[in-house]
């Protein structure tokens, strides 16, 4: 007969041996929600919020939306982005930068997320006409793409450095992508 001290230390010994099976196995995370997309008039999804959570805000579990953080698996196979420096900026003259990002296939543009371009201009020499862009103030926007046109007036020759982030959203049949991308243009002023 087996003492019970005896029984759980084999049991133990058992559970070990059969949860490990002798396969080094990488450890796996699940990232927290951070989008705060609104769902039919509900509550945004908030940090932390599970996927049942979020889909209890949204008025069911049918449409819930997985969200994807950070740099999709390959890299930027999610999207391109675009920075047209006018080629003809000279001082007291306004000019134009274009900003586009065109998502790769199968991803398309969120157009429910927030989009918007936040500029820095140079301390001197380069003046913006508005330097936060919203969703209401993109040139274009649309599943293929989501084009601004920033207004420049440089007041000095010389190249003139823009830096900002533009925050978007891409995304597919099954999982969105919020995206923080950093941009920075020159503006070459005659």
């Amino acid at each position: 007969m087996l003492r019970p001290t005896r029984i759980a230390s084999i049991t133990l010994a058992l559970l070990l041996v059969a949860g490990c099976s002798g396969e080094n196995k990488p450890a796996t995370t699940t990232a927290p929600a951070t989008t705060e997309k609104k769902t039919d008039g509900g509550d945004a999804a908030k940090p932390g919020d599970s996927d049942k959570a979020v889909a209890a805000k949204s008025g069911g579990g049918d449409d819930k939306v997985k969200v994807v953080e950070g740099a999709a698996p390959g890299a930027d196979d999610r999207y391109t982005l675009l920075i047209e420096p006018p080629a003809d900026a000279a001082a007291g003259k306004e000019s134009e930068v274009v900003v586009r990002v065109v998502p790769k296939a199968p991803w398309h543009i969120n157009l429910d997320f927030p989009t918007a371009l936040k500029l820095t201009p140079p301390a001197s020499g380069l003046t913006l006409a508005k330097s936060e862009l919203k969703k209401a103030d993109a040139r274009k926007l649309d599943a293929e793409h989501c084009e601004y046109a920033v207004k420049v007036t440089p007041s000095a020759a010389g190249e003139h450095a823009v830096t900002g982030e533009f925050k978007f959203a891409v995304c597919q049949d099954e999982a969105c992508s919020p995206v923080a991308e950093d941009v920075e243009f020159k503006v070459a002023v005659k």
